[in-house]
């Protein structure tokens, strides 16, 4: 069921003591400081921006807001996209027979993933790494959120190695490259005959007929976002690469299966249409926190315009003559035993 999104409002405004104490314990080390008060603070001044918030920490790394509006879309689009895993929340070889013990998602955003595994796997400890601290704080007791930049160099404690599934969800956007930011370290963080999967979203309009032109307000708004997100250095379509990506950091049995997700309603397959109408409800939430962040900051467009250009791309968007789709991308991999 599609949660509405209302209903975890309240709960990205609280913290419970125990996260902000891992926290404040990550950045401690993160940062070497030792006014712990006043960094817990810190990463709570959000940045505001044409009406929306943005990370403290780190601010500017990432384009995209953290508010609850978004935090209410990311929680549907994880919905969306467990319906379109046939309601698996992770394609790896897991199992209640087979269970992982430690578990670590990167960029979490609001949680869901981290939080689903941590009712599925109660014995396992899962962890769940964002620039911002949005999650909820309503978690099962093996769920913990912490403040971290994957971008850094990796700690090389106890606790983080040796994980038996590494995983990330439409992260692309979060990574300059994340073949070496984030596969490559993933790789040296497993134990060996552990496991990594990134779920990511290729960005760009497709279609198998001739029904999407470049006379389509989506289609040039897409465009846009992508050549943004280039100018940004933090570039979207490269979920393609990901296959490759992790041959060459070494993982073997390396799966790869891509989805289309329908724009619109536009499929006659009845499930690929009820797709297509969630999936079109998630972009049209998503346009101005897509758009606010990287046109206004990297095409210099004010806010007004972006608007006004997003009434044509809305238009266009809910047209269903127009066959368009998003490549999902699902890439599983194993580090070998003897790594």
């Amino acid at each position: 069921m599609i949660r509405h999104p209302a209903q975890r409002h309240q709960e990205t405004v609280s913290r419970t003591t125990s996260l902000a104490s891992s926290l404040i314990l990550t950045m401690r080390q993160r940062l070497r400081l030792t006014d712990t008060a006043s960094i817990a603070e810190s990463i709570y001044e959000f940045h505001k921006e044409n009406g929306r918030t943005y990370h403290a920490y780190r601010a500017g790394s990432y384009h995209y807001p953290n508010d609850a509006l978004e935090v209410e879309r990311l929680d549907a689009q994880y919905d969306i996209l467990k319906i379109l895993l046939d309601g698996r929340a992770y394609l790896s070889p897991f199992s209640q027979e087979n269970p992982p013990q430690k578990v670590l998602d990167i960029a979490t955003g609001s949680g869901s993933w981290a939080i689903d595994m941590g009712d599925e796997y109660p014995e396992a400890r899962i962890v769940g790494t964002d620039l911002s601290p949005i999650q909820s704080d309503l978690v099962p007791p093996n769920v913990e959120f912490i403040v971290d930049d994957a971008t850094d160099e990796w700690p090389n404690g106890r606790d983080w190695c040796d994980f038996d599934l590494i995983h990330t969800r439409v992260t692309m956007g979060c990574w300059s490259d994340m073949g070496t930011q984030v596969i490559k370290p993933a790789f040296d963080h497993l134990r060996p005959g552990g496991w990594m999967e990134c779920q990511e979203l290729m960005g760009l309009l497709e279609c198998d007929d001739e029904t999407v032109t470049n006379a389509n307000a989506f289609k040039r708004w897409c465009d846009d976002i992508v050549d943004a997100s280039y100018a940004a250095d933090r570039p979207l379509p490269l979920a393609a690469n990901l296959k490759q990506w992790f041959i060459e950091a070494g993982f073997v049995d390396v799966e790869e299966k891509v989805y289309k997700l329908p724009v619109n309603g536009w499929p006659r397959n009845r499930r690929l249409k009820k797709l297509g109408e969630l999936w079109h409800a998630n972009i049209e939430e998503g346009l101005q926190a897509l758009s606010y962040g990287l046109l206004h900051r990297f095409k210099r467009r004010t806010k007004e315009e972006i608007e006004v250009d997003l009434i044509n791309v809305r238009k266009d968007l809910a047209d269903e003559r127009m066959h368009g789709y998003q490549k999902f991308y699902v890439v599983c991999g194993r580090k070998p035993e003897y790594a």
